[in-house]
């Protein structure tokens, strides 16, 4: 199916059906360790929101269950829910966002986002195709954690957040490598964890993971402290929107694999926009 960019920040927008309802503007977020229906959506649906929040000042903690949830021909029955406010991520992003799809969706799929064709995919695993990258899934939230290296040098332990605008990386890595010497600006972050935060924005001269390769990477230095606890792994950074943008990502929660491939560039659609 074709998903679309939030009109202000490079975040998946796929449309999503809730109980037989829609369709609803959902971002695909797998750094999130919940599945967020937010106010307009739990409306329509008839659910009552509460005012309990968790200190992601995005939901609520009480987790509830819809009956059903689909994306393209994928659906899943009784998923667990958190309510949330999501006015402020739609203001930032400027594209109204109904909801979060998280990786307790995602976790029996492989999953597949082709940044530059601008399409998704959820599917059945396939035993017989093996991807090249392995990684690790941290906590029960099933968060991924990729061996990732920087400019030759590693293996670092990165997140793969499809919910980051950016690449970040932690402070220590950055003096390690200079970046604050190479200093591009400072930004806001719209979403996730560094929603509302300010980080310095810098560039690596080259980010690899298993046989994906890019260079001249612009990156966030931030203190990813908080993060790390709540992912319950040490991390030194996160793979963000300006590693992934170049590629079709393909993601095996049940196996484990993924691949970061590049595409011909002759095959790729002459009207994909370019989002910064």
């Amino acid at each position: 199916m074709r998903f679309e960019f939030a009109d202000k920040a490079p975040l998946v927008v796929v449309e999503t059906r809730l109980n037989n309802k829609g369709p609803f503007k959902f971002v695909v977020d797998t750094g999130s360790s919940v599945t967020v229906v937010g106010r307009e959506a739990t409306e329509v649906l008839g659910i009552s929101q509460t005012s309990n929040s968790t200190t992601s000042g995005c939901y609520s903690s009480k987790m509830l269950a819809v009956a059903s949830i689909q994306v393209g021909g994928i659906g899943k029955r009784q998923v667990p829910i958190a309510l949330g406010d999501l006015s402020k991520l739609s203001e930032e992003t400027g594209t109204l966002l109904d909801g979060i799809i998280g990786s307790p969706f995602m976790k029996d799929y492989e999953v597949v986002i082709d940044y530059p064709q601008m399409e998704i995919l959820f599917e059945e695993s396939r035993q017989e195709r093996r991807l090249p990258t392995k990684f690790r899934l941290v906590s029960k939230a099933n968060f991924i954690v990729v061996e990732t290296e920087l400019n030759g040098k590693g293996p670092f332990n990165f997140l793969v957040d499809t919910g980051a605008t950016k690449t970040v990386m932690t402070e220590q890595i950055g003096q390690t490598f200079g970046l604050h010497g190479n200093i591009c600006g400072e930004k806001k972050a719209l979403s996730g964890f560094f929603a509302g935060t300010t980080m310095v924005l810098s560039k690596v001269k080259s980010i690899q993971v298993g046989k994906a390769k890019s260079s001249d990477v612009e990156v966030g230095v931030q203190d990813l402290q908080l993060l790390c606890d709540a992912v319950g792994a040490p991390l030194d950074g996160v793979l963000g929107y300006t590693f992934m943008k170049d590629y079709r990502v393909t993601i095996n929660y049940p196996k484990r694999e993924m691949s970061f491939e590049k595409e011909d560039a002759s095959k790729v659609d002459d009207n994909v926009k370019e989002v910064k």
